[in-house]
């Protein structure tokens, strides 16, 4: 296979793991604009939700009503984190919010382990067919049914939350709490409900994520770690004042990643290297993202082109 079509090939994963980070990362700049707290748990309260959801499965074996279920139970726990605790502790520094948050990952965690063990268990893939194979004249494009299928998933769900907070009365109510809470009262909104409602949206695409990637290794308490940072990092290179500049971040970051772990691999292949395995430094490629974005531009690509749009 061509340096070319493995670079298109990259593309094509790249895509489809970017809009993944996207959708995590747009849950968490919603929570972070409209309620001002970095929620360290929200990778954990996405993981809890996929195992409610693969115990639907697991009773119904109904793949549609599993994500329904996985998605309804993130919209529940985000309600109630902002209900039973968040509302409670309203008001607090940013450290201590980051130190409760922190706290908040661990009980989920606790919780998961105690209900459903330490055993990886396997979630249903979403489209169990055949994997989408384009013949090029220097070689061939595959793409998984299933990777296909939560790439279309994620970018449905995000045109659709677009539309929804730009042309909806709840929608602009959020955008408006985010930018001016004092603003947001004045003329009438239910900052409470905003609040409630930016969690439990949150938190319901925390849950899509993980359920959208379950399928290829298992589920388990652990399994959104590193996802948590993959939705940060895009939130990051997007700029937290724009929500949906995670979504286009999101995808920056899934080309960035696979282009970069294919021409290490030529490279690698080129100079005879063998010991070293490009995939291994996909985290720090991730890392190194992190510190440039923080470093050049700390508001993010898209940050002043939102900035001050109700």
């Amino acid at each position: 296979m061509s340096l070319g079509t493995r670079l298109l090939q990259a593309v094509l994963f790249g895509l489809s793991k970017g809009s993944l980070y996207g959708l995590m990362g747009l849950g968490i700049s919603l929570i972070f604009r409209t309620v001002d707290v970095m929620n360290f748990a929200h990778g954990n309260s996405g993981m809890f939700s996929t195992f409610v959801a693969l115990s639907v499965y697991l009773l119904t074996g109904n793949v549609v009503l599993t994500l329904l279920a996985g998605a309804a139970a993130g919209l529940v726990l985000g309600v109630l984190i902002d209900k039973f605790l968040m509302k409670r502790v309203k008001g607090l520094s940013h450290s201590s919010m980051l130190i409760i948050t922190l706290g908040l990952l661990m009980i989920i965690e606790a919780l998961a382990f105690a209900i459903w063990g330490t055993e990886p268990l396997i979630f249903p893939k979403v489209l169990d067919k055949a994997p989408l194979i384009i013949r090029m004249s220097k070689g061939i494009l595959i793409l998984p049914a299933n990777d296909l299928a939560g790439a279309l998933i994620a970018l449905g769900v995000s045109v659709a939350l677009a539309f929804f907070f730009k042309y909806t009365k709840f929608g602009t109510a959020v955008r408006a709490k985010a930018q001016d809470v004092i603003g947001a009262q004045a003329v009438g909104v239910n900052t409470r409900s905003v609040d409630a409602a930016a969690w439990g949206i949150g938190i319901a695409l925390s849950a899509l994520v993980g359920m959208l990637i379950a399928y290829k290794s298992s589920v388990t308490p652990s399994m959104m770690v590193e996802m948590q940072i993959y939705g940060l990092t895009a939130a990051v290179l997007g700029g937290f004042s724009s929500l949906f500049g995670a979504i286009v971040g999101g995808l920056m970051l899934g080309l960035i990643q696979e282009t970069v772990v294919t021409l290490m691999s030529a490279g690698f292949t080129a100079l005879n290297i063998t010991s070293a395995n490009p995939v291994d430094y996909q985290f720090s490629i991730i890392l190194i993202i992190i510190i440039v974005m923080l470093a050049v531009k700390p508001d993010g690509l898209f940050a002043s082109r939102f900035k001050g749009k109700v």
